[in-house]
């Protein structure tokens, strides 16, 4: 596990009044090892560092010893009704090993912009619901307002997993770093659990898209050694990105969050991630709501005595898929914690496999996860 987060000062250039009497002193670096030098145009390529351990082989010792509760693999024969408390919800919500051994809750509450958040809607689900794992991102433009809510429900942080993203216009070596510090300003927070790298298009001048990923993420990584994200990965990658970025690295990203619903299933990069040891993290599992009216998923939720949306989330946890719904609305947010208390059975997993169609439903975007 990284060493805990260093001092404002420890980050030359870089200051934050509300970090600083925060975190601990920066670690020392073995004397043998180089500092590490801003990357140069051309960064050479390094040999792959493996990953401390790999978490899946390990799960079953890691559930005995009481730190993580489902394996990515073999998901779907699992019963995780005895992994929560009774009556559903996501307090004792199962979590999933990262390469690093820290341990992802599988269920998350999502956030977003253009009216993605609610700070009631928030309060009441790491309230009432036993939310632990938020996720957001600089570019939704509510890191300050999860801090107001975080403070209100008054959870502790270290209880939470907290998830950012770097928004392409801070790419870079330096700007990575500064951007990180800001995230953590906003949020209130002395360290981050999760960092991801949002996008793999650049939008830099001048550089290409793998010149750039390579010195933003050499600056990930010198975030993550200095504790101040606990875990690093990136989203939107696909296996052309991840591919390159294995050439340019020491650090495997610990996640990759792409969008994942019945009608968006991108099999082969699961499998190319979970080759890796990558968790693949899915956002958006209810098709932005068009997953609902669909009659398998409808014909499912009779049958189980659930709603749609649960069945569809359902459906994406027993993937192995650690997955990220969103809603501004309690209700909402109650009715989705409530998925750890049934199975689907392995012919109706099948059944909403076959619905996929490869339909990607952020159109905006789409040309930038292509690029």
């Amino acid at each position: 596990m990284p060493p805990t987060a260093p001092r404002a000062e420890a980050w030359p250039g870089l200051t934050s009044p509300h970090l600083s009497p925060l975190l601990p002193p920066a670690p020392p670096r073995p004397s043998a090892a180089p500092a590490r030098a801003p990357p140069a145009s051309r960064r050479p390529r390094r040999r792959q560092r493996p990953p401390p351990r790999r978490a899946w082989r390990h799960w079953a010792a890691a559930g005995a010893a009481g730190s993580c509760s489902l394996p990515r693999r073999g998901a779907r024969s699992l019963n995780m009704a005895a992994a929560v408390a009774r009556g559903g919800g996501a307090s004792g919500c199962p979590t999933v090993p990262l390469a690093n051994g820290r341990c992802i809750p599988v269920l998350g509450l999502g956030t977003s912009h253009q009216g993605g958040y609610s700070h009631d809607a928030v309060v009441h689900a790491l309230r009432k619901c036993g939310i632990r794992h938020i996720d957001t991102a600089k570019r939704y433009g509510c890191e300050s307002l999860l801090q107001k809510a975080i403070e209100e429900s008054d959870v502790k942080r270290e209880d939470l997993w907290i998830t950012t993203k770097l928004w392409h216009s801070d790419y870079g070596y330096e700007n990575t770093k500064k951007a990180c510090l800001e995230s953590c300003e906003r949020l209130g927070v002395e360290y981050l659990d999760l960092y991801l790298i949002h996008w793999p298009d650049t939008h830099v001048p001048g550089k290409s898209n793998r010149e750039v990923r390579a010195e933003t993420w050499g600056a990930m990584e010198e975030l993550y050694e200095k504790g101040l994200c606990r875990s690093i990965g990136v989203s939107n990658f696909l296996i052309s990105h991840l591919e390159q970025l294995k050439e340019d690295c020491v650090i495997t990203p610990h996640v990759n969050q792409v969008e994942y619903h019945p009608f968006q299933r991108p099999q082969e990069l699961v499998d190319y991630c979970r080759s890796r040891n990558i968790v693949f993290e899915g956002y958006c599992p209810l098709a932005k709501g068009e997953a609902l009216a669909h009659p398998s998923i409808t014909q499912l939720a009779k049958k189980y005595g659930r709603t749609p949306a649960q069945i569809c989330i359902r459906w994406s946890i027993q993937n192995g898929i650690v997955t990220i719904p969103k809603s501004t609305k309690a209700e909402r947010i109650q009715e989705n914690c409530k998925v750890f208390d049934f199975n689907l059975r392995e012919e109706d997993t099948k059944l909403l496999d076959t619905v996929n169609i490869n339909n990607k439903l952020i159109h905006l975007t789409y040309p930038l996860w292509k690029g």
